[in-house]
């Protein structure tokens, strides 16, 4: 700030009042040269206070100054209104694999209104609406009939029972791969699929469920074996850990476990291997799983095989 020394006033009220004033443009200023150095040579941090950075800029006098409200770009005559978005809407895109149900709707009357004569086909208009049919819980009954002989009195015959999913269990194996699926491939948990069976009248206890998940695994176990072998027959594997939260009863927070995939994926070069198999296996630590089954060399960690 100028000033010429023979302008000054004499007095002296008027003189320290100069002097506060240009001291508290003086600590502004200085508080700006600080902000400005912390920002180019001060430390990175996500942490920021607001306040303090925005008084000793002059920030509150910007905020506090009306703002005028922006003006809309004139528009040409005939266009006052912005066209309106066409709606996306899948009218015919149904997929033809689905089953189709045809509702037949005739016309209230069969004879021309004109003249009273009879009516012939011409043509007609299909629309179609997506529909749905809910689940289905049925009882299925196996019904053995036994026959006897009458002259002797002493024979019975009956077909044997057949075998069930779970030895004296009442789900069958279309109800088990449904629970299953549910819970691992649109993660619904076990607890909720038992609300939705009560909502048929079917009373059922989480753990049951539980029983026949590990049922399923049980009968699924030769089918998992025969793909970890096909996998790990290949000439190049990719395998990547993820890590998850596992449930652990001797303490009171969760432990870490690892979930490992193995794939085999030969298009991008066109090989002969299978287009695409995964395999999944569960260890409680790394280091467990390496020295209980060690990796071959041709497994190639990857992040997203």
């Amino acid at each position: 700030m100028a000033f010429d020394v023979a302008s000054l006033p004499r007095e002296p009220n008027i003189l320290i009042g100069m002097i506060a004033e240009l001291r508290d443009e003086n600590d502004r200023l200085l508080g700006m040269l600080e902000t400005l150095k912390r920002a180019l040579y001060g430390s990175r941090s996500e942490k920021l206070d607001i306040d303090a950075a925005q008084l000793p800029l002059g920030l509150e006098d910007v905020s506090s100054a009306p703002i005028e409200a922006e003006r809309e770009p004139a528009r040409p005559v005939g266009q006052d209104r912005q066209p309106r978005a066409q709606a996306a809407r899948n009218i015919g895109g149904l997929p033809k694999h689905l089953p189709r149900e045809d509702v037949v709707i005739e016309p209230a009357i069969n004879v021309c209104p004109c003249c009273q004569g009879a009516l012939h086909r011409i043509g007609e208009d299909v629309s179609e609406m997506l529909d749905i049919v809910p689940a289905i819980i049925r009882v299925k009954r196996i019904r053995r009939p036994r026959y006897g002989c009458r002259a002797c009195e002493g024979a019975v015959v009956q077909a044997p029972a057949p075998p069930r999913p779970v030895e004296g269990g009442l789900p069958t194996a279309a109800l088990l791969a449904h629970v299953a699926v549910s819970k691992f491939a649109w993660h619904l948990p076990l607890h909720r699929q038992t609300q939705m069976l009560a909502g048929s009248g079917i009373d059922l206890d989480r753990s049951t469920l539980v029983h026949w998940i590990e049922r399923a695994a049980w009968w699924l176990k030769p089918l998992h074996t025969l793909l970890v072998e096909t996998v790990m027959s290949a000439p190049k594997v990719f395998c990547d850990d993820t890590p998850l939260p596992v449930l652990d009863r001797t303490r009171r927070r969760t432990r870490l476990g690892r979930l490992w995939c193995y794939a085999v994926d030969d298009r991008p070069w066109q090989g002969p291997a299978p287009k695409f198999a995964a395999s999944l296996a569960y260890c409680r630590r790394r280091a467990t799983k390496t020295a209980s089954t060690p990796l071959p060399h041709r497994i190639l960690p990857v992040t997203s095989p």
